[in-house]
């Protein structure tokens, strides 16, 4: 029988978990398990999609993970690639044909690089007939980094209520369906500008639910429009009165929905389960007993961590607790911090002065809010540690300026942008010694 998970060894333990949820969340590895070529065609999943003689494939990749993606379909495709854009947040390091063009863009306020990609993607999709195929590799941030408005809306309006869903504390299908209304790229738009071409969309899934719709504001995904729908949403938000005159224009006008034929067709490559599946076998590995709380984490970051810090008091040693999803914060101040070290930090005050236990929140894109941080852990000893430099996590939560007192207690969790975007996950550790 394995010896029981000890409380000294619980930093190498969430490394462990780290680590296999990193490699869960391999965006090239996603694309190479379920895109192949062979003679007869494309295989997508358990879907054929044939190529025509002299059939051309294009390629578009948006979303923090697109270099990875595509650096995996390009390996796939081959000589079968005829060209591709691919938004990028920085210099990949990753080396491409020259018929792919890279296109630096903004996050998570679309810019001047974002109009560029997602006007180059509507003019390279624009350019297939029937026979061809438009692969689009689709992936959390896309709805930022590629972006074709609308006629009427300029991008400092579009970057200005963008800033104020995000910070009015707005679920992310919330702000991807505004966006999809505000769009040329998005809500279908991608897919109606390539046909007739064959569209297939492979999804790298960032929101609760995984509504394919949701993921980049679904550039391939046909879906019914709702008439007054974003407008309600802002309404009931309370930002209806303030947002861009051009937005509340827009929003007025009746849009028409056209036909697509073929329909996209449109496949999931991964999700935040697959992250909790990683660390739940991980947890086992390492002897914890695991449970799962719930796949759909929501709601305000310092509610949910205080109930999730809470949950991990009372449970029985030793276990591994794990929560997915993605809360949201509803800014009042403009601190230093994250939605995950808001969660974190909130939990740390419920775990004040208790013996073996270890919380942990981060993001899997390895980027918590306007920080380096990708999140951050605490035990029964990060408040005091906090008040013994003089800091006070009360307060740090009411300002939104988590970071700082993060770093001064050494519980900042550093990974680096990793090149995909599936949600948060929590991972809670309690010990029986």
């Amino acid at each position: 029988m394995s010896r029981a998970p000890r409380c000294a060894d619980r930093l190498d333990h969430l490394a462990a978990l780290l680590g296999a949820v990193l490699a869960a969340a391999d965006p090239a590895a996603a694309v190479r398990r379920a895109l192949h070529l062979d003679r007869e065609g494309l295989r997508v999943g358990q879907r054929r999609i044939t190529l025509a003689d002299g059939g051309r494939v294009f390629v578009v990749a948006l979303g923090k993970a697109a270099p990875a993606m595509a650096s995996a379909a390009v390996e796939i495709l081959g000589e079968r690639l005829t060209s591709g854009i691919v938004t990028e947040l920085a210099p990949s390091g990753r080396s491409f044909p020259p018929s792919l063009h890279l296109v630096r863009a903004g996050h998570p306020l679309p810019d001047e690089g974002s109009l560029r990609a997602g006007t180059a993607m509507l003019g390279l999709a624009e350019q297939a007939r029937r026979g061809d195929v438009v692969l689009a590799l689709v992936s959390g941030g896309g709805s930022a980094m590629a972006e074709a408005l609308r006629p009427g809306i300029g991008l400092d309006d579009q970057r200005r209520l963008t800033a104020q869903l995000l910070h009015a504390g707005a679920p992310i299908t919330a702000i991807n369906h505004v966006r999809a209304e505000l769009s040329e790229l998005k809500g279908g738009g991608l897919a109606r500008a390539a046909s007739p071409a064959r569209v297939v969309g492979l999804l790298l899934s960032d929101v609760v639910g995984d509504d394919p719709a949701s993921v980049a504001s679904g550039p391939t995904v046909m879906h019914a429009r709702a008439p007054g729908l974003a407008r309600r949403t802002l309404e009931r938000l309370g930002l209806w009165p303030s947002v861009p005159a051009s937005i509340r224009e827009a929003l007025t006008q009746p849009r028409l929905s056209a036909t697509v034929h073929p329909p996209p067709a449109n496949l999931i490559l991964a999700r935040n389960a697959d992250l909790i599946a990683a660390s739940a076998a991980e947890a086992r590995r390492l002897g914890f007993p695991v449970r799962v709380l719930t796949e759909r984490l929501q709601g305000e970051a310092s509610i949910v961590g205080a109930r999730l810090g809470r949950r991990l008091r009372e449970a029985e040693p030793p276990a591994c607790l794990l929560a997915g999803g993605e809360t949201t914060v509803t800014l009042r101040r403009g601190g230093r911090g994250g939605r995950n070290q808001e969660v974190a930090l909130s939990a740390a005050l419920g775990l004040d002065g208790a013996d073996r236990l270890l919380l942990a929140s981060f993001a899997s894109d390895g980027i918590d809010g306007p920080t380096d941080a990708a999140g951050a852990w605490v035990d029964g000893g990060t408040i005091e540690r906090a008040c013994s430099r003089s800091l006070d996590a009360r307060q740090a939560l009411e300002a939104h300026d988590t970071y700082p007192l993060l770093e001064a207690a050494n519980a900042l969790l550093l990974t680096g942008p990793t090149g995909t975007n599936l949600n948060d996950l929590v991972v809670g550790l309690t010990y029986s010694a």
